[in-house]
């Protein structure tokens, strides 16, 4: 069985496991020193990945120490402010029954005993003992400019509105105490802030940077994907097994995936799974076809099922297969039907309109990837239409060859 590196269920949490994202790591650095900071962007792009690795650096594992942190999960059973808080203070608390006291500690940063807060612990005032902790004496002198206290939220699309009334409450509160170094790192699925700015457009003062996230730039997605499929070919080496990688399927899963960094680890962990399955001793475009149709109908069919019935129940299919349609040809009529898809923004507004448009970049279908184009958020499904119709058309072969030349040239 050949090794496999990729890990699409994973966050890379791990520095070795984390690729690219250096611009967005050294723009989080600046940005914690000034306030907190939002990473949001679309289902498996990196966001979690990167607040750990993030975490990671800030904690003085590759540089100097500069902040101590703990990290939050939302979910949707946080619906009030208190639960919000309770997700904090148990990172945060533990309690003695014997001594009849709570013990605030954060790691080496800061270990308190404190016997007034335990009525509020025992009586589940959550707020009022994270309030209690943020009014440490100890804090406000070891938390500054050059040491932050990072309470990092993943997941925070599950509960903007009682995180967002945490956020002031906590934060309002460390700085009418002079705590000036704590620090929010919140996380999720756009568009998360927009929700919680809607709940409380004030706390918009204490974010000094919303990041987006991006699909990884060329030379990152081919660092990744080259770099794991080689460490593949080595173990198999090392082992007497004979495995070549075809560069040509570097550069097709890379301009498949877009660059999506989920989509980059799914693609070549079943390039792996499909060359073990079937071994020629190369990883070719065979490999690349027989993966892309076990994803887009077994792993991920769940998921395009669900995408392509919402589109046609709110009658945004005929407007979908419209732009990708207009994708294969520029509006000075040259045809390009490559990957990653490119769509005309200036073509698409006239086509079908600027509220329609919205909704599916509000719905993650569609990103704006310059001030010219959209593309689509997951290559994958126009994959997965693709592959449907050469199943109805019984073109096999066509598309396959169109793996291979960069284009599949199957017309909407």
């Amino acid at each position: 069985m050949l090794l496999n590196p990729f890990t699409p269920t994973e966050i890379a949490s791990q520095p070795d496991d984390f690729f690219g994202r250096i611009i967005e790591l050294e723009t989080l650095e600046r940005s914690l020193a000034k306030g907190s900071v939002v990473i949001q962007g679309p289902i498996g792009i990196g966001k979690s990945s990167l607040m750990a690795r993030a975490r990671l650096h800030m904690e003085g594992f590759d540089s100097e120490q500069r902040a101590a942190s703990i990290v939050l999960v939302g979910n949707k059973a946080v619906q009030t402010l208190d639960d919000a808080a309770r997700c904090l203070v148990q990172e945060l608390v533990t309690m003695d029954e014997q001594k009849n006291t709570i013990k605030f500690s954060l790691g080496k940063l800061f270990e308190i005993e404190n016997s007034e807060a335990i009525q509020n612990y025992r009586d589940k005032h959550h707020l009022a003992v994270a309030m209690r902790i943020l009014k440490q004496d100890y804090l406000t002198r070891v938390l500054d400019d050059e040491r932050l206290l990072i309470i990092a939220i993943d997941e925070a699309d599950k509960c903007p509105v009682p995180l967002a009334q945490m956020l002031r409450a906590l934060v309002t509160h460390a700085q009418q105490n002079a705590v000036r170094g704590l620090r929010f790192l919140v996380s999720g699925v756009s568009p998360f802030f927009e929700q919680m700015l809607q709940e409380d457009n004030g706390i918009a003062r204490f974010f000094y940077k919303s990041i987006v996230l991006e699909p990884l730039v060329l030379t990152e997605a081919h660092n990744l994907i080259a770099g794991k499929l080689r460490v593949a070919a080595d173990d198999a080496f090392r082992r007497g097994l004979d495995l070549r990688i075809d560069p040509i399927v570097i550069d097709r899963v890379v301009a498949i995936s877009g660059g999506h960094p989920h989509l980059l680890q799914l693609l070549g962990s079943h390039l792996i799974e499909d060359e073990d399955s079937d071994p020629d001793g190369v990883i070719d475009t065979k490999d690349l076809y027989g993966s892309l149709r076990r994803i887009c109908y077994e792993d991920r069919s769940s998921v395009y099922n669900s995408i392509l019935h919402e589109l046609e129940l709110y009658n945004h299919l005929d407007s979908f297969y419209t732009l990708l349609g207009q994708s294969q040809t520029s509006p000075l009529g040259i045809i390009k039907r490559g990957f990653p898809t490119q769509i005309n923004r200036q073509l698409a507004q006239t086509s079908i309109g600027p509220s329609e448009l919205s909704w599916f970049v509000t719905n993650n279908i569609l990103r704006a990837t310059s001030p010219d184009y959209y593309g689509l958020v997951d290559e994958f499904l126009r994959v997965r239409i693709l592959l449907d119709q050469a199943d109805s058309e019984n073109d096999r072969e066509l598309t396959e060859q169109g793996l291979l030349n960069g284009r599949l040239r199957l017309e909407y």
